[in-house]
């Protein structure tokens, strides 16, 4: 269930984000520095990149555990699978929550 819930919001926020970033925004401007760090700068938008980050991770993961799990199944082995999965997940959406949060107290540079 979490494959599922995952894929349904992914789908969701991938769409609000392109729709914003390459509809709303001409796509030239969209990725000229100036204009990431300023939507990064903005406490809402970087929530919804936060929960971007999150759910498209955790989809990923997810889906690489499911297919280790398939590979081999001994009660160790799925052990070591979900505890490397559960710290790839965290190291990642720490890495990026750096990221935004660098980005949004002005760390980015100017």
């Amino acid at each position: 269930m979490i494959q599922y819930g995952t894929a349904v919001a992914a789908v969701a926020l991938v769409s609000v984000h392109l729709l914003m970033q390459g509809v709303l925004t001409p796509y030239a401007n969209a990725i000229s520095f100036g204009t990431i760090l300023s939507i990064y700068q903005s406490w809402v938008y970087s929530l919804f990149l936060e929960a971007l980050l999150v759910v498209v991770l955790v989809h990923g993961f997810n889906g690489v555990r499911i297919i280790l799990h398939e590979w081999r199944q001994t009660r160790s082995w799925s052990t070591w699978v979900d505890i490397g999965v559960v710290l790839a997940i965290l190291g990642s959406v720490g890495y990026g929550t750096r990221t935004i949060v660098l980005a949004v107290f002005g760390a980015g540079g100017s």
